[in-house]
């Protein structure tokens, strides 16, 4: 008697979608998440233009608040708008690690534009730059206050993961 082996082989793929979900933009955290990018590029910006004596030990913690806290906001904002949240880190908690991201920002900028105004003298460029940090502190504020709605649940309508639909 002849004995036949027989192999199955199963291959199974699996593919990464990577969407652009231009539907954030429109909301309010992504409204937010914008005028963070721009007003803090504008801070930062302005206390970069300033050269010279002017430019002293309190503005380098205001441009390192700022640089920083530009950088990573705008790498959250294309984490949301290229949905990784949703593709690759789904199990992460998201409403959290945002009101956190965003209050924690907020803290620092409000001490940054304190800091920047108790020591910017008769400069234009930081007069013009520690209002920004106001404006950018004030944006954090906002934001990290809707943050913290739609971790709490007290914004119903806004689905707290911010799902995209992929449809194949």
């Amino acid at each position: 008697m002849e004995e036949t082996t027989t192999t199955t082989t199963t291959v199974t793929s699996s593919t990464t979608v990577i969407t652009c979900n231009t539907s954030y933009l429109l909301s309010v955290p992504g409204i937010l998440k914008i005028a963070e990018v721009i007003l803090g590029l504008l801070c930062w910006a302005l206390i970069a233009s300033v050269g010279g004596t002017a430019f002293s030990r309190p503005h380098q913690f205001v441009m390192f608040v700022a640089v920083t806290s530009w950088i990573l906001t705008l790498i959250t904002l294309v984490i949301y708008l290229s949905a990784c949240h949703v593709h690759t880190c789904s199990g992460a908690p998201w409403s959290i690690i945002e009101f956190t991201f965003n209050a924690f920002w907020a803290f620092f900028y409000v001490i940054a534009s304190c800091v920047s105004a108790a020591f910017t003298g008769s400069v234009p460029n930081l007069a013009a730059a520690t209002a920004f940090a106001f404006f950018t502190s004030i944006a954090y504020v906002i934001h990290a206050i809707w943050s913290y709605k739609i971790w709490r649940g007290v914004l119903p309508w806004i689905r707290v993961s911010r799902d995209v639909t992929v449809s194949s």
